[in-house]
C-alpha cells in the first residue's frame, strides 16, 4: 500500500491513514473540537450505520457525539488498533477503540450513576479527500449498561418499544443496512482474507468444537459482547454454540474484509459481518420467540500461523433485545 497514493487529497499534516484517524478522533472527542465534524472531517451527507439506527448528515453525527459526551464528559479514546485497507481513492479504516469514562450525565443509560466504565467500539470508515464519507459503528452497549448498574435486556427492550428504528423493520433490512453498497469487498492480502472468511464461515455454520479447534488456537483469547473475555477454544465454541442455539437457522454473511500483513505485527484481519435468522431456540437470548433477528458485527482477528490467536468480536446486544421487544409489540 503506497501511503502517498492513499493520502492524496488529505491535509499535508496527515502522513498516514493511522495518523489521520487517531488525530481527528482526539481533536473531536478530547480537545472539544465537535464543530470540526461538520466543518472539516465529515462529508455531508455522511451515512453512519449502527445496529440501532442510521444517521445521514454531519449534523446528526455532531448531535450524537454531543449526547454521548453529556453522559460521559471525561471520555478518553485509546486506539487499540487501526487496520487499513487501500482504496483507489482514499482508504478504508477499521478502528478499534478502548475508552474509559465516568457516567456523569443523563441519557440513554439513565440518570448519572457516577460509576467509572470502559467501553469497546469498532468504527469502520471510508475516508477520502480529508473527510469520512461513510461509516459503520458498533459499541458494546451491553457492557456499558452492566457497568452502570442496568440490565441490558431491560434497556434493549425499552429501546425496542419506544424507538422504531432500533426495533428495525425485520432482519433483512438490518442485513442490508450492514452490507452497504458493495458485496464482499476484500482489501489487502487475498490469501489471508480467504483464510479468515473460511474460518468464520466454518465456525458459524457448524458451531462444533472440531471446527473451532481447526481455526482457533487452543489458547486463544476472545473479547465478546457484554464485556466478556474468554480464554481457550472450548469457550469460543460454547459462546458461538449458545448464539446458534438461539438462532439455529442463522445465515452468516461477510460484507467486508481488510487483511494486512506487516513487519513486526501478527497477520491481522477486520471483518464486517451479519448473522441473521429466527429466534427459534433457547440459548443466549432466552426462550424462543420466533422473532427474526440480525446480529450486526465487526470482528478483528490476529493469526498465529494458520489459526486465530486473538479475536475482538463486537455486536450490540441492546439491538438484539430491541428487535425481540419491537417485534413482539
Amino acid at each position: 500500500m503506497r501511503t502517498d497514493d492513499v493520502m492524496a487529497g488529505f491535509d499535508a499534516r496527515f502522513r498516514t491513514p493511522e495518523q489521520y484517524i487517531t488525530d481527528i478522533t482526539h481533536e473531536i472527542w478530547e480537545q472539544g473540537g465537535i464543530g470540526l465534524i461538520e466543518s472539516a472531517y465529515y462529508d455531508d451527507p455522511c451515512p453512519v450505520y449502527t445496529p440501532l439506527g442510521v444517521s445521514r448528515s454531519a449534523r446528526d453525527v455532531t448531535e450524537g457525539t454531543k449526547a454521548t459526551l453529556v453522559e460521559f464528559p471525561d471520555r478518553q479514546l485509546l486506539a487499540d488498533d487501526i487496520i487499513i485497507g487501500a482504496k483507489s481513492h482514499g482508504f478504508y479504516s477499521s478502528h478499534r477503540v478502548r475508552s474509559t469514562a465516568t457516567h456523569l450525565g443523563p441519557g440513554r443509560f439513565g440518570p448519572p450513576s457516577g460509576r467509572p466504565i470502559s467501553m469497546l467500539t469498532i468504527a469502520d470508515c471510508v475516508c477520502r479527500d480529508n473527510r469520512i464519507v461513510e461509516e459503520w459503528l458498533v459499541r458494546d452497549q451491553a457492557a456499558m449498561a452492566r457497568q452502570v448498574g442496568l440490565d441490558p435486556k431491560v434497556l434493549g427492550a425499552e429501546l425496542g418499544r419506544t424507538n422504531r428504528e432500533a426495533a428495525a423493520p425485520g432482519s433483512a433490512a438490518l442485513v442490508a443496512r450492514w452490507a452497504g453498497r458493495d458485496v464482499r469487498t476484500i482489501e489487502g492480502d487475498m490469501a489471508l482474507a480467504a483464510r479468515a472468511a473460511a474460518a468464520m464461515t466454518d465456525v458459524w455454520r457448524s458451531a462444533g468444537l472440531a471446527a473451532v479447534s481447526q481455526h482457533y488456537e487452543r489458547a486463544t483469547r476472545l473479547e465478546a459482547p457484554g464485556g466478556e473475555v474468554l480464554y481457550g477454544s472450548h469457550l469460543v465454541e460454547h459462546l458461538i454454540g449458545n448464539i446458534r442455539a438461539a438462532i439455529p437457522d442463522g445465515d452468516l454473511q461477510i460484507h467486508h474484509i481488510v487483511a494486512r500483513r506487516e513487519e513486526d505485527r501478527p497477520p491481522r484481519v477486520a471483518l464486517r459481518w451479519s448473522y441473521a435468522g429466527r429466534h427459534a431456540g433457547a440459548g443466549r437470548y432466552g426462550m424462543p420467540t420466533l422473532v427474526p433477528l440480525a446480529l450486526l458485527g465487526i470482528s478483528h482477528l490476529e493469526f498465529l500461523g494458520e489459526r486465530i490467536k486473538s479475536e475482538w468480536m463486537l455486536f450490540d446486544e441492546l439491538s438484539v433485545w430491541a428487535q425481540i421487544a419491537g417485534a413482539r409489540g
